[in-house]
């Protein structure tokens, strides 16, 4: 019995007090601080996201669009967020050039790579018939 719980830890109830959940929601807030204050990316994809929820206004887009649009840029955003953070721990394992480092840090730049490119399809699929009616609508 002994051998069996050697090695393992103890598992302990977790806190669910309002003020435990309160830090859950400033820990979120200071890596959205962080990612928008050190990423390069963040004005990009802030920008992106203005841009596209604006023209989903002025294009009247129907709930299900919004829902597509909203969905696309809370995912980048979260893969974004985990790109980052994959970058941060690799960077504090080691400085130093290793290879498993630079496939952890590829992977997780392909992440957002393909996460880019389903946005531009998103674009292409929702918002260019929406554009060319609207086009239409002024001649």
């Amino acid at each position: 019995m002994a051998a069996e719980s050697k090695g393992k830890k103890k598992r302990t109830k977790k806190d669910f007090s309002i003020r435990s959940l309160l830090n859950v929601c400033k820990y979120s807030y200071q890596g959205l601080s962080y990612f928008y204050q050190y990423e390069r990316s963040a004005i990009l994809h802030l920008i992106s996201a203005v841009l596209m929820l604006l023209a989903a206004y002025l294009l009247r887009m129907t709930p299900m669009e919004w829902l597509v649009i909203i969905f696309v840029l809370m995912t980048t955003l979260a893969v974004e967020l985990l790109n980052t953070a994959i970058e941060a721990v690799c960077d504090r394992i080691t400085t130093d050039f290793d290879p498993n480092i630079k496939i952890a840090k590829d992977c997780g730049s392909a992440a957002t790579g393909i996460l880019t490119l389903v946005g531009i399809v998103v674009i292409l699929i929702v918002y260019l018939p929406k554009v060319w009616h609207f086009i239409g609508g002024l001649f």
